[in-house]
């Protein structure tokens, strides 16, 4: 969506048109295909999300795509394949284009909007598909620490689907690998496009051939 032609500055007049532009392009595993499985290594990065009172870090909108292209660079220069950024407290806020789930003791944390997340559809489907599988969902604030902590890690989006985050700054998750939590609710996720997940939430529109 962008503001209609109203020439140059930031305060447009009364009545100002706006633009909506739909692009549709082929789109692959944003982190790659094999990383649904084996999963990515990701750092914490320097760069932080902007603190709520500065943009409004709920917004899906271009300009905040500058802190995620700083914080997914920084990361691809130090060898790993996403960034992870801290809030303005030093908590977990979620990572560069994605938004990042913990397991720990079979209960699922995911850091809160208040900690400059986005709200994510994705993070929501996945809170619901994780209630309906019996997994406890806590939103919390999460240390930096807690990533190192955590028996699993995954980041979730439109693009990154469900990853797995195998490592954080250099430092192993878990064994390693894909944990029995990040499979289940992966399973449950993309069982919706093949129809063995039940689509209890209308979320699916059917499109004929």
């Amino acid at each position: 969506m962008f503001v209609g032609d109203v020439g140059m500055g930031v305060n447009p007049p009364p009545g100002y048109n706006t633009d909506v532009i739909i692009a549709a392009f082929p789109w692959g595993a944003y982190l790659g295909a094999e990383a649904l499985e084996q999963g990515i290594d990701a750092m914490v990065s320097s760069w932080n999300r902007a603190a709520p009172n500065t943009i409004p870090t709920a917004a899906k909108a271009g300009g905040n795509y500058l802190s995620s292209l700083l914080v997914g660079s920084e990361a691809r220069r130090h060898g790993y394949q996403e960034g992870i950024a801290l809030d303005v407290n030093g908590y977990i806020s979620e990572g560069a284009g994605e938004n990042l789930f913990e397991v720990k003791d079979g209960v699922l944390f995911t850091p809160p909007f208040t900690s400059s997340a986005l709200p994510g559809i994705t993070r929501d489907a996945i809170i619901k598909l994780a209630k309906d599988l019996g997994i406890e969902v806590r939103e919390q604030v999460l240390s930096r620490e807690s990533l190192y902590l955590a028996d699993e890690v995954f980041m979730s989006g439109t693009a990154a689907e469900i990853t797995p985050v195998r490592s954080v700054d250099g430092i192993q998750v878990g064994t390693g690998r894909r944990g029995p939590v990040t499979k289940r609710i992966q399973e449950a996720f993309f069982g919706l496009f093949t129809g063995e997940t039940e689509d209890k939430w209308g979320w699916l529109d059917p499109v004929s051939k």
